[in-house]
C-alpha cells in the first residue's frame, strides 16, 4: 500500500507545504495505472519512462518524485525573472507539474508574477480550473480546489506566524463612507449637483445644441450616415468593453 505522503526527510528542492500540496492532489500508486488521459502513470503521478509493467517500490517512488520536482524548480526559477519567495516557487511548481511546463511559461500567472503583482498572479491560478469532459470544457472541483490551495500557498509569506500566534485584533471592515472611491465620487456627485442647481435654466439649450454638434461631426464632417450612427455607438462601446475585459484578464480575473 503507497504512503499518503512522501518521505519528508529527502532533500526536497522547493518547500514542504508545496511537496505536501502536490503529493496529496497527485496520489500515489506503486503499480502502473492509466490516467484519465490515457497516460501510463506510477508514483506520485511520474509518467517518464513509465509503461505498463512499471513497478516501484516506495522509497523508489518518492525518489523519483524529488527528482521530478527538482528539475520543475530549475525551469520554473528560470522562467522567473522576479525571483520567487520559496512558498511562490512552491505554488508555481505545482501549477506547473499539473498543467505542464509549456503552459506556464505562457501563464497569466507568472507573467503578472515576473510583473511584480503577486495579487493578479494569485488570482489568475483560478483560470486553470477546466478540463474537456466528453469533448466538453468542464469547471472541475477538484481542479478549482487544487488552484485555490495553490493561490494561498503564493501568497503565504515566507516568514509567517503560526496558526496559533496570529494577530487576533484584525482590522474591522472599513466603512464605505471612508472609502476613497466612494469620497471621489460623492465629491463629484455634489459638484455635479451643484452645477445642476445653476445651469439648470440652460440644459435643455445646451443639450439641444451638443446633441446638433455631434451630428454635424459624425454625418455631416465625416460623412458618416446618419443610419449608422447607432451601430457606430454600439461598435464603441463593445470596444470598450472588449479592452475592459481584457484588463481584467490581464489582472488575473476570470
Amino acid at each position: 500500500m503507497s504512503a499518503a505522503l512522501p518521505d519528508s526527510t529527502l532533500a526536497w528542492p522547493i518547500c514542504w507545504p508545496g511537496v505536501e500540496l502536490i503529493a496529496r492532489a497527485e496520489g500515489c500508486r506503486l503499480r502502473a495505472y492509466r490516467c484519465p488521459a490515457g497516460v501510463w502513470t506510477c508514483g506520485w503521478g511520474e509518467t517518464d519512462s513509465v509503461t505498463a509493467r512499471t513497478s516501484w517500490t516506495q522509497a523508489e517512488a518518492d525518489r523519483r518524485f524529488a527528482d521530478s520536482l527538482s528539475s520543475y524548480a530549475d525551469e520554473v526559477r528560470a522562467m522567473c525573472t522576479r525571483e520567487p519567495t520559496e512558498h511562490e516557487l512552491g505554488a508555481l511548481v505545482s501549477l506547473a507539474y499539473n498543467i505542464g511546463l509549456g503552459a506556464l511559461r505562457g501563464s497569466t500567472a507568472l507573467r503578472a508574477h515576473n510583473a511584480g503583482d503577486s495579487q493578479a498572479a494569485a488570482r489568475a491560478f483560478a483560470l486553470w480550473n477546466k478540463a474537456r469532459v466528453g469533448g466538453q470544457l468542464t469547471v472541475l472541483a477538484g481542479l478549482t480546489a487544487r488552484r485555490a490551495a495553490e493561490a494561498a500557498l503564493y501568497l503565504r509569506p515566507d516568514d509567517e506566524l503560526p496558526a496559533h500566534r496570529m494577530p487576533q485584533a484584525v482590522q474591522a471592515e472599513s466603512r464605505i463612507s471612508s472609502s476613497p472611491i466612494a469620497r471621489s465620487g460623492a465629491a463629484a456627485a455634489g459638484a455635479g449637483a451643484l452645477g445642476m442647481l445653476g445651469e439648470a435654466r440652460d440644459q435643455l439649450g445646451v443639450v439641444g445644441t451638443a446633441l446638433a454638434s455631434v451630428r454635424t461631426i459624425v454625418v455631416d464632417t465625416l460623412g458618416v450616415p446618419p443610419e449608422a450612427l447607432l451601430p457606430l455607438v454600439l461598435v464603441s462601446v463593445g470596444g470598450v468593453a472588449i479592452y475592459w475585459r481584457w484588463r481584467q484578464r490581464k489582472e488575473g480575473w476570470a
